[in-house]
C-alpha cells in the first residue's frame, strides 16, 4: 500500500511572450496528475514566472507531474520536495 503525502513544487517559467500561456500550460499538465492541489501561490515579474503548488498524492505522481512539467519548453526549473509534518500536542488537566 502506497502512502499519499503533502508536497510542495516548485516551478520558475520564463516570462517572454505571453506569460498566462505558460501558466495556463503548467496547470493543464498539474491537472492531469492524479495529485489533489492544495494551494497555489503565482509570483509574475518582468523576468520570470515562480509558482509555488501545495499538493497531496503518492510520490510517483507527484514525480510524474513534475517530470511532464520539466519538458515544457517555457520552463527553468522545477522541483518537488515532502512538506513537514508538525504533531501538535494537546495536554488537557483535570485541576
Amino acid at each position: 500500500m502506497v502512502m499519499e503525502g503533502d508536497y510542495s513544487i516548485e516551478v520558475v517559467m520564463s516570462n517572454e511572450v505571453n506569460p498566462l500561456d505558460a501558466v495556463v500550460r503548467a496547470m493543464n499538465i498539474i491537472r492531469r496528475g492524479k495529485v489533489t492541489v492544495k494551494h497555489i501561490i503565482i509570483d509574475m515579474n518582468d523576468s520570470v514566472i515562480k509558482a509555488l503548488i501545495r499538493v497531496r498524492g503518492e510520490e510517483d505522481e507527484v514525480r510524474w507531474v513534475c517530470n511532464k512539467l520539466d519538458k515544457l519548453y517555457d520552463i527553468v526549473n522545477v522541483k518537488y520536495m515532502p512538506e513537514e509534518v508538525h504533531v501538535n500536542k494537546v495536554v488537557i488537566s483535570n485541576g
